[in-house]
């Protein structure tokens, strides 16, 4: 055995190291000798005849009952990109204990090969594997979710590198509709395109107001609202902070398509603080860019706002409300960077200091809003 031992070390592979493998029956053995193999293998150091005997022991290996000596090839295999296509694909497809390092990091495998595994296995752990690789393509992506398994979708969206087409972000909505955790992990994924946003309002609404009474302390006013405008301009609370602008122009487009674009929903966002969606509502209205909005909104003096706010159609007598609530925002959001966390709070303070609700008209009724929006929220949100 000895001399056989010298060899592995030595890294030069003989026939006696396949006869030793066979022959050896502790299987502890047989993985320190596997190990030495796929080193050796792995460092680019053998010569092609000894890559030629490496590949047939691998071959050999694979039909080992135990399944440590299987793991240890697997796990030295698994960044190895000239192992044989055959061994890598027998890896992927023993049980997970075995497989879930080629699936996750082998770079042999090829996409076919991978929805091919995706298709045929109903192994949750393999196939989150698969969903957590540096990469995942549309297609592979397509196949996972088909798979119709939570754990393995979640994995899929909280992946940054894996690449979803829209039919299969609309099969996500459409199959996990009731599943908070699915649609929640899908929200903050964040980048959806505008008109599946809009259709996660509804859904998201309804299926998330526990979770999200939850996590973010929401008070009940808000969650019992029933009022579609009310439960919007909370959506995009959440939705908002992941929205590129050219995602956002598109939900206003939508909103303004389906007559939703009202009045109160326009207000309502100042009162969240959520200045992108305020001026980027307002520009459409307008019909113009929403950085032309931004100018006439950041004017200091009395004519660019209220020029912008007549033209949007938004109602004269609420104009000093509205007006005094942008120029506290603008200041307590740092000029329209947005800040969730104190928000409300702080408006109140401000609207209170500066006696707006006895000068103002519609002020109170702003506070209301502001209100029903952060009431009893803690003022710093972990």
């Amino acid at each position: 055995m000895q001399a056989g031992m010298h060899h592995s070390n030595a890294m030069n592979i003989t026939r006696e190291d396949i006869e030793l493998l066979v022959r050896e029956p502790s299987a502890a053995m047989r993985t320190r000798i596997a190990q030495k193999i796929t080193t050796g293998y792995s460092s680019g150091l053998f010569s092609e005849s000894e890559i030629t005997l490496a590949n047939e022991i691998f071959r050999l290996l694979l039909k080992d009952t135990e399944t440590r000596v299987r793991k240890q090839i697997a796990h030295e295999l698994k960044d190895c990109m000239h192992a044989p296509h055959d061994v890598i694909v027998a890896l992927a497809n023993d049980h997970h204990e075995v497989a879930i390092p080629i699936l996750q990091h082998s770079l042999v495998l090829s996409e076919e090969d991978l929805i091919a595994i995706v298709q045929a296995t109903r192994e949750v752990q393999k196939l989150m594997a698969v969903a957590s690789r540096a990469t995942v393509s549309k297609e592979l992506s397509h196949a996972l979710v088909v798979s119709n398994d939570a754990r393995v979708v979640k994995t899929l969206l909280q992946n940054p590198g894996a690449a979803l087409a829209d039919t299969t972000v609309e099969e996500i909505i459409d199959h996990f509709e009731r599943d908070q955790s699915v649609l929640e992990s899908l929200v903050y994924r964040g980048g959806l395109p505008h008109n599946f946003a809009e259709r996660l309002f509804s859904r998201v609404s309804d299926n998330l107001r526990k979770q999200l009474t939850k996590k973010y302390r929401l008070s009940r006013h808000v969650v019992d609202d029933a009022t579609t405008n009310a439960r919007e301009t909370v959506m995009l609370q959440f939705l908002s902070p992941w929205m590129s602008q050219q995602d956002m122009n598109g939900l206003v487009d939508q909103m303004h398509r389906n007559g939703r674009l009202s009045d109160s929903v326009i207000i309502r966002s100042l009162c969240i603080g959520d200045l992108r969606f305020f001026e980027t509502a307002i520009a459409r209205r307008v019909g113009i860019p929403p950085s032309n909005a931004r100018i006439l909104m950041m004017d200091p003096g009395p004519l660019g706002f209220k020029a912008l706010y007549d033209s949007a159609h938004l109602p004269a007598s609420f104009y000093p409300a509205v007006s005094t609530m942008l120029r506290l925002a603008l200041q307590e959001t740092e000029y329209g960077a947005y800040r969730m966390t104190d928000f409300a709070k702080r408006m109140s303070e401000q609207i209170h200091k500066g006696g707006y609700l006895q000068t103002v008209e519609h002020m109170d009724l702003m506070l209301v809003m502001i209100g029903r929006a952060f009431h009893d929220r803690p003022t710093t949100i972990h």
